[in-house]
């Protein structure tokens, strides 16, 4: 019996060993679809002329959705990355079989943000970096620091972008299934930089440091466009949607065979609509015209985010919207 015992618990332990895993965040730095390096001439979607001397950002509060929508968080890790060095950071090892999803926000999480960074560690990510990444107690972690040289046609002004500040503190979700690799499982990230500078105009030599502006403009493109999947699903914004009041889906949920009209009591100058699914594949895009309209009908059983969208691609207002059978 007792030999009988000392099986079954040496079976238990190698089970427990073989379902822990390695996992790691790798994220690939691109400019456009080529890898990313510094000091190349690119354009932005509004015909900025531009190149990129400097680039780093925090990645922390990670969590990883898997295995049927169990969730991990993986606390106490922030990552600084820079553009120069792919990023390849082991999170942990965990009981993962089946990624599923990956949620992450850019810049440091209060009340972290507002710690003394000199108690830290050398080699701690959150420690004095020079260049400085950190801008002050009160003001906290510069979220991103991005420089370069930019013009109309050529770059000759200089331009600094230093996003901060609580406010702009955003979580983002991709949908992945993930990689491996001869270390465990990898969670792999494209993430092309020419879409932080989309609708920024840059090519006057702005320096926008803070909150506001131009720096807020590149942390919410980071957080809506510069990270996709390597199987190309792009960022679901987490925390847009929301069921604003002035902008109602009827009927929600609603059957693949009704037909689903929308009421929005805002302006509808230059706003678009757009449905989308969570891997952030668009179904169907069009002007809104007027306050009460049929969309969309004969959808796929399925849970959708409607945006409302600006002509600049800014998101205005979202609605989940569900489609049963």
């Amino acid at each position: 019996m007792k030999n009988f015992l000392s099986v079954i618990i040496a079976c238990s332990l190698s089970l427990s060993v073989f379902s822990q895993s390695d996992v790691y965040l790798k994220i690939n730095h691109l400019l456009d679809s080529s890898p990313f390096t510094f000091n190349t001439n690119s354009s932005n979607n509004i015909n900025n002329t531009f190149n990129i001397d400097r680039l780093e950002y925090y990645i922390s509060s990670i969590a990883i959705t898997h295995d049927g929508g169990t969730i991990t968080n993986i606390t106490n890790t922030w990552i600084l990355a820079n553009a120069s060095t792919q990023v390849y950071e082991l999170l942990g090892n965990y009981s993962i079989t089946t990624i599923e999803k990956v949620t992450f926000s850019i810049g440091v999480e209060t009340p972290i943000n507002h710690d003394d960074p000199s108690l830290l560690p050398m080699l701690h990510p959150l420690a004095p970096k020079s260049p400085s990444m950190h801008w002050g107690w009160n003001a906290g972690y510069r979220f991103i620091a991005m420089e370069g040289m930019a013009g109309t046609t050529t770059p000759n002004q200089n331009f600094e972008l230093h996003g901060l500040g609580d406010v702009n503190y955003f979580s983002q979700t991709i949908i992945t299934a993930g990689t491996t690799d001869a270390n465990g499982l990898v969670i792999e990230l494209n993430a092309d930089y020419k879409k932080a500078l989309e609708d920024v105009n840059v090519a006057s030599g702005v320096i926008s440091h803070g909150e506001i502006n131009e720096a807020k403009k590149v942390i919410k493109n980071f957080k809506n466009h510069v990270f996709t999947s390597i199987e190309g699903n792009s960022p679901v914004s987490i925390k847009e949607v929301v069921n604003e009041g002035n902008f109602k889906l009827y009927p929600n949920p609603a059957s693949s065979d009704n037909k689903i009209s929308y009421e929005y009591s805002g302006e509808l100058k230059n706003v678009i609509l757009e449905i989308t699914d969570l891997s952030g594949r668009l179904i169907q895009k069009q002007q809104m015209e007027n306050s009460n309209k049929v969309i969309f009908n004969k959808l796929d059983q399925g849970l959708y985010l409607v945006n409302l969208k600006s002509v600049s691609g800014e998101i205005v207002k979202t609605n989940k919207l569900i489609v049963n059978k």
